[in-house]
């Protein structure tokens, strides 16, 4: 990382903020954080504020990913397609400079988004709850942030590989949808036609690992170990698989070390590497 790095990273993040319909689902994260604090606890329910962080994951597991691709994917692209991307290679930062500032810039503004859902239930937990789980709530931060810049990563990587913006749209829409609306179809469909038969409650062990490549998914199972309720992925289900469990609960005997839940972070990582790699692979061969 150079100077020059966080120099676009910054104008970057200046940029992206100016984004209304990022803000607006940012807004909509914090207030949806901030409104399950306040129903839960108007309800009178003997609920612990441990207990409030699974309800919490529910809004975080949707709205994060979303605002994350919608400020990524025009990072570089739409620079690319305005002409500005040639004035700023003109200048001393170059193309590594270009696409690690860009993801340090929006990767930046998510991660202040979550920061300040988690400030707001911080804050509600204390006053509504009588008090805050301190490790865990910043742990399931920690991770939310993390999560966070696997889809920064992604849209960023698009961005930089591809030459359009209705490209870059369809690829990080397309890719969403798959992660959202068609993960099971496909992963169990495969199953199926290997096995002749759709995942019982002990499948093998390949196909809990596909599950936990959706970061969806991975990002629930790793969050189901830093709160005190299990956190469920909000996907579309077909319910061609009818078991809800972890892939870890779901292997007889010792669970192989890619199933258990810590793995699951460790594949966000990997979602904000790859991308990113790929894209930056792409964007330093273009003729621009």
């Amino acid at each position: 990382m150079t100077g020059h790095t966080l120099t676009v990273a910054k104008k970057d993040f200046a940029d992206a903020g100016r984004s209304k319909l990022l803000w607006s689902i940012i807004g909509l994260l914090v207030g949806l954080s901030a409104l399950g604090y306040i129903i839960v606890w108007a309800t009178g329910e003997d609920i612990a504020a441990g207990e409030m962080l699974g309800f919490l994951a529910i809004p975080l597991g949707v709205l994060v990913p979303i605002a994350a691709l919608i400020g990524g994917y025009m990072a570089i692209v739409g620079e690319r397609r305005s002409g500005s991307l040639k004035l700023l290679l003109g200048l001393p930062p170059n193309r590594a400079d270009v696409v690690f500032g860009k993801l340090l810039g929006r990767a930046a503004v998510i991660g202040l988004a979550v920061v300040l859902s988690f400030a707001v239930a911080l804050v509600l937990s204390v006053v509504l709850f009588g008090g805050a789980p301190i490790v865990d709530l910043a742990s399931l931060g920690a991770l939310s942030v993390l999560y966070g810049f696997a889809f920064v990563g992604l849209a960023v990587g698009v961005s930089a590989g591809v030459a359009s913006r209705g490209r870059a749209m369809a690829l990080t829409v397309g890719t969403f949808m798959i992660f959202f609306a068609f993960w099971e179809l496909l992963t169990a469909g495969v199953y199926y036609f290997a096995h002749d038969g759709f995942p019982p409650a002990q499948p093998e062990t390949w196909y809990l690992f596909a599950q936990q490549l959706n970061p969806l998914q991975s990002f629930a199972y790793a969050a189901s170990t830093l709160v005190e309720s299990q956190v469920f992925p909000v996907m579309f289900r077909f319910n061609l698989d009818q078991t809800f469990a972890a892939p870890a609960d779901r292997v007889a005997g010792d669970t192989p070390f890619f199933l258990q839940e810590w793995f699951g972070a460790l594949l966000l990582l990997v979602w904000v590497v790859v991308p990113v790699a790929i894209g930056y692979y792409r964007f330093e061969k273009a003729d621009l």
